[in-house]
């Protein structure tokens, strides 16, 4: 459909594109999300469609230094004429999912790097590189991701089948289905920690204590998060009751 600059949050007119569409979309992202992110990282905008329930959308980064970051929407799932409340809910929870991934991913939270096998004393090695000691992630794997699990999941992680990967990491869901807020969850740490954001955002904070609970509860201890979390439910017209526990969709972000 187009892809747009952005600039200092702002998007920058494309003679060649649907400009006022492109407005509109953006628009929503910049009224539900926190701004200084944006604004520090986000430098591209691209509209697609790949039709119902395909890729949904995505925030990714444009260079190796993880300091330029693209956001792309696909304006069939994410219809913003619509008024149907589940429709908005799930694109609601794709943006905020998508924002947890730059929120942890982002230059401040990860350290570059060649490196194509993990060094265990640098840490949790994303895509985009080594999670910081201090960094939300890196916390996040050290508290929920013990090595045993980590090497349950990298021994899947590296099938080169892709349906027989994806069956092996839906059983390994199953299997630790108590620890995770969603099947996709399990699919990595990077989503497990994006979709833990997106309930923390969502959802009441919980009373109990499973894991899957503590994963929510973990964002809690962040005085920065707790404001970003009250200034996106600020901005959304509905907030789903009982989010955590009442969500059954499987769906990929």
């Amino acid at each position: 459909m187009g892809v747009w600059d952005i600039k200092d949050g702002a998007l920058i007119a494309n003679k060649k594109q649907d400009n006022p569409l492109a407005r509109k979309y953006w628009e929503v992202v910049t009224k539900t999300l926190p701004n200084d992110l944006l604004n520090t990282y986000v430098s591209s905008f691209r509209l697609f469609t790949d039709g119902i329930d395909e890729d949904l959308g995505g925030i990714n980064p444009m260079n190796d230094l993880n300091s330029k970051w693209q956001v792309d929407l696909d304006i069939t799932d994410m219809d913003i004429s619509s008024n149907e409340p589940i429709h908005i809910l799930n694109y609601t929870h794709t943006l905020i999912h998508e924002f947890g991934h730059l929120l942890t991913l982002n230059a401040s939270q990860v350290e570059p790097t060649e490196d194509e096998y993990q060094d265990d004393t640098r840490g949790y090695l994303t895509a985009e590189g080594y999670a910081k000691k201090n960094s939300y992630l890196g916390q996040y794997v050290n508290q929920f991701w013990s090595p045993r699990l980590l090497y349950q999941w990298d021994r899947i992680d590296k099938k080169w089948n892709q349906r027989r990967k994806l069956r092996l990491l839906y059983r390994f869901y199953l299997k630790h289905q108590h620890a995770f807020v969603t099947d996709y969850a399990a699919e990595s740490p990077e989503e497990d920690i994006a979709e833990a954001w997106t309930f923390f955002v969502l959802s009441d904070k919980p009373k109990s204590k499973s894991i899957k609970e503590k994963k929510v509860l973990f964002f809690y201890q962040f005085p920065e998060l707790v404001e970003r979390r009250t200034h996106i439910r600020s901005r959304l017209q509905h907030i789903p009751l009982d989010y955590l526990n009442n969500f059954k969709s499987s769906r990929e972000y």
